[in-house]
């Protein structure tokens, strides 16, 4: 009986660690940012709960609708570049004609993602500097890539679409492997070309990898912060030209205002929640 308690324990005490850091680092900070988001708390002395109002006031603040309208233009507007070429570029690696190039090709097209993103953004701000950059110097202009309001925006882009493809290559190449080889060479006898192949036998069968793609694409998108933190500088007007709602939040940690900027957390979250359960919902009926 003693044995067959100590065996039942096992897997208990196995996961027991999990259990621990998830109750420590997750649910518990969780529970506190949620009723944080409820009150007005500088760090220090006593809680001063304010109902809603942290809420309230975010959607009356107009900086907030044009952070929210920037995160939403960076998912959508990155989906289809990002999405089209890293799928092309898994398809030409697992190709048969890039057996022996793909051991360069795959290192130089992942390396981007290894860059640590403040390192790039750097880079980046080194590259399209309004003065000083390198494409104003090889030009001879001036353009403020940075400064400029609408420019910004598509730097930012820019850097976030070279950081990605390298990512999302891996895995589309990840899918491509799971179709049989077998399936390809009957398509092949069949008389299919290489796009009827694709339409119609590569892309059905990736289904569930493009939903795992365009989740975490999204979920990436939604969370921005560190590219235009770092490429447009830090409390300036550029930095307002190219922020997401993430950038408010890390903002009112600096000046203090904790209870704001949990609800502004919470507010990303069902941001995040909503869209993942649309993408889910909309695959889902797909395979229906």
């Amino acid at each position: 009986m003693n044995l067959n308690r100590r065996e039942r324990l096992v897997p208990y005490l196995l996961i027991l660690p999990f259990l621990l850091s998830f109750l420590l680092f997750f649910l518990i900070p969780s529970v506190y940012s949620f009723l944080l988001s409820f009150a007005k708390y500088p760090g220090y002395g006593d809680v001063k709960w304010v109902q809603f109002s942290n809420y309230s006031n975010i959607l009356k603040y107009a900086r907030f609708w044009e952070a929210l309208r920037r995160t939403i233009f960076y998912w959508l507007v990155k989906f289809a570049p990002v999405t089209i070429l890293s799928f092309l570029s898994a398809v030409c690696i697992h190709s048969r004609l890039m057996n022996r190039a793909n051991r360069l090709y795959k290192p130089m097209l992942f390396l981007p993602q290894i860059c640590a993103t403040v390192a790039t953004s750097l880079v980046f701000q080194v590259i399209l500097a309004k003065k000083s950059g390198v494409i104003n110097q090889l030009l001879g202009t001036e353009i403020g890539f940075i400064d400029n309001k609408t420019l910004s925006q598509y730097s930012v882009l820019l850097m976030m679409c070279w950081r990605a493809i390298g990512w999302y290559m891996v895995v589309y190449l990840a899918g491509l492997t799971t179709i049989s080889d077998e399936i390809n060479d009957a398509a092949l006898i069949d008389g299919c070309n290489a796009w009827s192949k694709m339409l119609y036998i590569t892309i059905p069968m990736m289904r569930q990898t493009f939903m795992f793609a365009f989740i975490m694409d999204a979920i990436g998108s939604l969370r921005i912060f560190t590219e235009p933190a770092v490429l447009t500088g830090t409390e300036n007007l550029a930095t307002q030209n190219a922020e997401g709602v993430i950038n408010l939040l890390m903002m009112n940690i600096k000046g203090g205002n904790f209870g704001m900027a949990s609800a502004y957390g919470w507010i990303v979250f069902v941001l995040i929640f909503a869209v993942s359960t649309m993408l889910l919902r909309l695959f889902k009926e797909r395979e229906e």
